[in-house]
């Protein structure tokens, strides 16, 4: 993963829904933290946008300041690519999205953190990210032909060649 923390409290959103809106309530308690966190996001947008958003409670329960940190992770379609804005507080990389947060708390303190961010998903093969795979794809997936390492790498084993283009195909979404 890209610059990820590692995940050291990691929640999976709840995928039961009610009205298109996934929601998801959860406790986790180490020796060292007591999170709650409510949350909710936008099952309907999954093609084209994820968004979350809620609140977190972190607890420092140690005798000592210590750091405590937030991590959440959502699975998303391996065929989805994330685009994540600077500022955000996610990563992402082997098809999950993980948010991240902490504060510095004193023994016995709490802090509530909001827990909000967007992200913008594209089609792996959809190389100039307009929201559809078509023909401009086909051509730039052409012009990677033979390279190695490169986006247009479909099926990831290193170089563009005729395993990518059928993969590209399986795609197409221009009507």
């Amino acid at each position: 993963m890209e610059d990820c923390p590692p995940p050291l409290v990691s929640f999976e959103v709840d995928r039961s829904t009610v009205d298109g809106v996934t929601t998801s309530v959860g406790m986790q308690k180490t020796s060292t933290r007591l999170v709650f966190v409510k949350y909710r996001d936008n099952r309907e947008s999954y093609e084209k946008r994820m968004w979350l958003e809620g609140q977190a409670v972190l607890t420092n329960g140690r005798f000592r300041s210590n750091v405590i940190r937030y991590r959440h992770t959502i699975r998303i379609d391996p065929w989805l690519v994330p685009v994540i804005p600077d500022d955000s507080p996610v990563c992402s990389g082997a098809g999950v999205l993980i948010g991240y947060w902490e504060a510095r708390l004193n023994p016995g303190d709490s802090v509530a953190i909001d827990i909000g961010w967007s992200v913008d998903l594209f089609d792996r093969a959809d190389f100039n990210q307009d929201g559809v795979v078509d023909a401009v794809d086909l051509a730039l997936l052409l012009a990677a032909w033979g390279r190695y390492d490169v986006a247009e790498d479909l099926d990831r084993d290193g170089v563009v060649n005729g395993n990518d283009l059928g993969w590209f195909f399986t795609r197409w979404s221009e009507e």
